[in-house]
């Protein structure tokens, strides 16, 4: 039988209601599907919890239900304000349940006060635990800030948020570059001038000084883009 990986398990998690025994109440669904939020959004942002608090705010008036509970996912944008419907299949009964989550897990941090402009080395980062709020925006040790410019100012101890950062600028709007065509084990490389400033990954119009031509390219290395065409 073919063995599901945790990440696996936590997607079938995500797009199936959760039923529950009845014996079990209807804090189980509700507490299973918000743990099965929180670990999917931490794992698509290299992090992993540290510490998980969940309040539970079950709907008003609520029956005692004799079918077994369904909890499915509504609302998890925010950890501190998650919703979630809850149903009685055996008697049509629907509600609202909310619950507010306090998450932490250990982050990227400046661990000096850093300049804007400056490239992070792995010197210049810190790792401390702290309160998670929107996990897309931080950085965990499976993927560290390495390597990125600073956009403006940081005191030691700030958390990284990637808004803050920005990939390095490698190629300078009107200075010379490398077109490097690579394919099938073949390489071939011509004069270029860069149309555009880039960073790496972003696409620009570069003109090819041997032929004349103006091409998309993207930037892939200092001084030096891929021809997309």
């Amino acid at each position: 039988m073919a063995k599901f990986t945790t990440q696996a398990l936590t997607l079938l998690a995500l797009v199936m209601p959760q039923t529950i025994p009845a014996a079990a109440g209807p804090d189980a669904a509700i507490r299973q599907q918000a743990e099965a939020r929180i670990n999917q959004r931490l794992q698509e942002a290299g992090l992993e919890a540290s510490g998980t608090q969940l309040q539970l705010l079950p709907p008003r008036d609520m029956p005692a239900c004799s079918a077994p509970w369904q909890a499915e996912a509504a609302d998890t944008r925010a950890f501190s304000r998650m919703r979630f419907a809850l149903a009685c299949p055996g008697m049509g009964w629907r509600g609202t349940a909310i619950v507010r989550a306090a998450v932490s897990a250990r982050v990227a941090v400046a661990a000096r006060d850093l300049r804007a402009g400056e490239m992070l080395q792995a010197e210049d980062i810190a790792w401390e635990e702290r309160p998670i709020a929107d996990p897309a925006d931080l950085f965990g040790p499976a993927a560290p800030p390495q390597g990125l410019q600073v956009r403006s100012t940081l005191s030691a101890g700030q958390p990284l948020r990637r808004r803050q950062l920005q990939a390095p600028q490698l190629v300078k709007r009107g200075a010379g570059l490398r077109i490097v065509a690579r394919q099938d084990g073949i390489e071939v490389t011509v004069a270029g001038e860069a149309l555009a400033n880039g960073r790496q990954g972003e696409i620009i119009p570069v003109r090819n000084l041997s032929s004349g031509k103006t091409i998309r390219a993207r930037v892939s290395a200092d001084g030096e883009v891929d021809p997309l065409e």
